[in-house]
């Protein structure tokens, strides 16, 4: 009996031996904590053709992991917001807790993610702005766990999804990025200063554009640029535009392709297009106009013979040219009275120092006019084709707080009573006639005709 109390002793001893002799191998728990931290590093890159693999049916889809991350409803510059806020996700992690008899693992996580309550992170208008206002920012902790079952042949986390939905609750948000496309938000485009959408004899094609503007109240509004062609031909490609209010214009002159403007400075004929898109590359809308070359051959100048009672109770003008009447106001059309000495609607005293007409137009006509000032004794302007222009003129619309306006002006020392004819032309070869007008100058002076 003793020698066999002896012979148990040794067998418990060397059992005791060989199994702490066996703690120098690797424990379960070490090959969940690798697993857990390879996750978490997927889990931060948002990879979702990674993250599939810790799934072990298919309950998820890689469509749906990134459903999660990044939802696909979401434009280009949404996913940019997103993509800048993920790169500031971090995690620590916790010793884990090894339960033996399940062979299971737990690891507490803590992520770190910047704070997007955060007031700079708000007022962030661009990417840029906000990749600038991320390096700063304030951070938001998570926690989560991992459990990591160790039971099987190789170890698997049984809890995946719960950390990624944890994690990117964020992408959920939208933060005040603009939803949709430019399109979403596009109203209108209209040629300037084209009726009908035919441009005659010009030297630039202008498409004035125009967004709602609820537009405005989001942020990351993409960029716009424009390409100008003719048929086939690329002419002009803009650079990038960044929107400020509701409308734009996008113009073509000979400064974006001079190849593509005639001698006199004019665009040549044919059919132009402007296609806009945004920064991407999405078409947003296309617009065609056509430009013609006419060439007008000298006008007769003619007035209508009107009794000098005529000039005081009307408006004396004639406005010619189809395009002008369109892009003119008439109630805002008229003779100026610069000095207090107009005495009727056209009818200046004797003592006035300017004739002045002010031709009221678009706001966006810059074109030139030129224009001769005549003088004739009698009402029918009798001769008035073989007469030399007493004054002769040009001007470009003046923008004034409430209109835009052709000051088309004669200032003298003195005026002679009679009849004075004003003569607008398109062009300065003075050939195509835009508008006529007439006034009288009577004899007495501003005093006299108001009894002063």
């Amino acid at each position: 009996m003793r020698s066999f109390k002896r012979t148990l002793a040794v067998l418990l001893i060397v059992c005791s031996v060989l199994s702490f002799a066996g703690c120098g191998a690797k424990e379960p728990a070490d090959y969940g904590t690798e697993l857990c931290k390879t996750f978490c590093d997927d889990v931060s890159t948002g990879d979702a053709s990674k993250l599939i693999s810790y799934f072990d049916d298919a309950s998820v889809t890689v469509e749906q992991l990134n459903g999660i991350i990044c939802p696909s409803d979401r434009n280009i510059a949404q996913q940019e917001y997103l993509n800048a806020v993920k790169k500031t996700i971090t995690y620590s992690i916790q010793e884990p807790v090894y339960d033996a008899n399940t062979k299971q693992s737990t690891f507490f996580l803590s992520w770190q993610i910047a704070d997007l309550e955060d007031k700079s992170l708000k007022s962030a208008a661009s990417l840029s702005e906000l990749e600038t206002a991320l390096d700063s920012a304030p951070r938001k902790m998570i926690t989560s766990s991992v459990n990591v079952d160790l039971s099987g042949e190789t170890p698997r986390i049984t809890n995946p999804k719960d950390v990624i939905d944890a994690v990117y609750e964020f992408a959920s948000g939208d933060y005040g990025v603009m939803p949709g496309t430019l399109s979403d938000f596009f109203i209108s485009g209209d040629w300037l200063l084209a009726p009908r959408d035919v441009y005659i004899n010009t030297d630039k094609i202008s498409l004035n554009i125009s967004f709602k503007s609820e537009l405005f109240d989001y942020k990351f509004i993409p960029g716009i640029r424009y390409v100008v062609s003719r048929g086939e031909e690329e002419l002009y490609s803009s650079d990038i535009i960044h929107l400020t209010e509701s409308s734009a214009k996008l113009g073509f002159t000979a400064k974006n392709n001079e190849a593509s403007f005639n001698g006199n400075g004019n665009l040549n004929d044919g059919t132009y297009e402007i296609r806009i898109e945004d920064e991407y590359g999405n078409e947003i809308r296309s617009y065609k106009c056509k430009v013609e070359t006419k060439t007008y051959e000298k006008e007769a100048i003619s007035f209508k013979n009107n009794k000098n009672d005529f000039y005081l109770t009307n408006l004396v003008y004639e406005i010619k040219d189809d395009d002008l009447k369109s892009l003119s106001y008439p109630t805002k059309t008229g003779w100026w009275d610069y000095d207090v000495t107009s005495v009727g609607k056209s009818a200046f005293a004797s003592n006035t120092k300017t004739l002045a007409f002010s031709l009221s137009v678009n706001a966006d006509i810059e074109k030139e006019l030129y224009y001769d000032y005549y003088y004739s004794k009698d009402s029918d302007f009798k001769d008035i084709n073989k007469a030399k222009p007493v004054y002769s003129g040009s001007c470009k619309p003046t923008v004034y707080e409430d209109q835009s306006c052709y000051d088309l002006d004669y200032s003298a020392e003195k005026f002679e009573p009679g009849f004075y004819g004003l003569v607008v032309y398109s062009d300065a070869s003075k050939t195509h006639i835009v508008l006529t007008a007439a006034c009288i100058v009577v004899k007495e002076t501003s005093q006299a005709v108001n009894g002063q």
